[in-house]
């Protein structure tokens, strides 16, 4: 016997594994007072096994950001975003990463390099990864402006741990004016290409 909750019919005492919405298939509607037939459907074929697709993994880091004052010296190197990465259960891949800021300057002359830096578990020091890129105001100016960068790191290996970074170093001269960095973020897609 069907009854009518809230509008909608149900069947009374049948267990789980016979209803009607345990593999979803269309059902036509109920009206109240009609008998629900419930009846078995048969199982969908399994669908053919087939390679799995690439894998791909997406992961970023972000931080507060830094500020250089007033005449930073020259040569001055900081580090700004850094993110480390585990691709050991990756063969044949390719690393695709995006950096991302905001950079405020009040009454400030510089000039910025942005470089993506690889350090991997068992190296003492990081090496670049791509080219660099620059940031440059020649004229003191108040503004803020958006920089962002793109690298790709094709001769990766497979690794438990390594640490990429986004640096900034002050080049050419001394800074004039305060530079705030904000708001930066590193992101990086790990892509298994086919084989």
């Amino acid at each position: 016997m069907n009854r009518c909750l809230f509008g909608m019919p149900y069947p009374r005492n049948v267990p789980y594994r016979n209803t009607f919405n345990r593999n979803p298939h269309p059902v036509p509607p109920v009206q109240c007072g009609q008998k629900l037939m419930v009846q078995s459907l048969p199982e969908p074929e399994s669908p053919e096994v087939v390679s799995a697709p690439n894998k791909m993994m997406l992961k970023g880091s972000s931080s507060g950001g830094i500020f250089l004052p007033e005449n930073t010296d020259k040569n001055a190197i900081y580090t700004v975003a850094s993110i480390n990465l585990d691709t050991s259960e990756y063969k044949n891949f390719s690393m695709h990463f995006n950096f991302s800021c905001s950079i405020a300057i009040t009454g400030a002359r510089l000039h910025l390099k942005f470089q993506l830096f690889k350090q991997e578990k068992n190296q003492t020091n990081p090496f670049p990864v791509g080219s660099s890129f620059v940031f440059i105001r020649n004229e003191e100016s108040t503004e803020t402006n958006t920089f962002s960068l793109t690298a790709w790191d094709l001769d990766s290996m497979a690794s438990e741990c390594c640490n990429y970074s986004i640096r900034i170093e002050v080049m050419g001269f001394d800074t004039v004016g305060a530079v705030m960095i904000t708001n930066p973020v590193l992101a990086a897609f790990i892509i298994e290409n086919e084989q």
